[in-house]
């Protein structure tokens, strides 16, 4: 596999997001060219052909998604891990959302000191949190589900929200 198709793996996996080959090429460097990112993408496409993952490119953004033969089985975990408690760090970045709201990832990951996005995408799958956009950058905020389910009306409602949501 070539370095750029690797780094450019690692990337997609990670954001879970559609990205840009615009912002792929920022990340990677501006003297990698568009062709030489889209020659990458179907190196890691090709690879992917009989695998359970595959690397979608669309109008210039590129994912990696779980292939549609395995929509069922997806389906299936998705449902049971719906149904299983928050681990201690999805309770951990659920919390600094709810006092920090709306948050950026890089300031979740400064709080955490970990990198957020496992957790944030059971929150988001749960429907406990949604992304927003503030000033074109992506941001977390909790959602009326949310509310609900712990029977507040607004997160002004959760226990020393006023000490706690200083942002310092």
């Amino acid at each position: 596999m070539a370095p750029i198709a690797s780094q450019l793996e690692s990337l997609l996996f990670i954001s879970g997001d559609p990205l840009s080959i615009t912002k792929i090429r920022r990340v990677l460097g501006d003297a990698i060219s568009d062709t030489e990112i889209v020659a990458a993408i179907k190196e890691l496409q090709a690879g992917y052909a009989k695998r359970g993952i595959r690397v979608l490119l669309k109008d210039g953004m590129a994912q990696m998604v779980s292939s549609p033969e395995n929509a069922p089985l997806v389906a299936s975990l998705v449902k049971s891990h719906m149904a299983e408690e928050l681990t201690p760090a999805a309770l951990e970045t659920l919390a600094a959302i709810c006092y920090r709201e709306p948050i950026a990832k890089a300031d979740i990951d400064e709080l955490r000191g970990v990198n957020s996005i496992f957790s944030l995408r059971s929150l988001l799958m749960r429907g406990l949190i949604e992304k927003t956009k503030e000033h074109g950058v992506p941001h977390y905020r909790t959602t009326l589900d949310f509310l609900k389910k712990l029977g507040i009306e607004s997160v002004h409602d959760l226990p020393n929200y006023d000490e706690l949501s200083k942002h310092s």
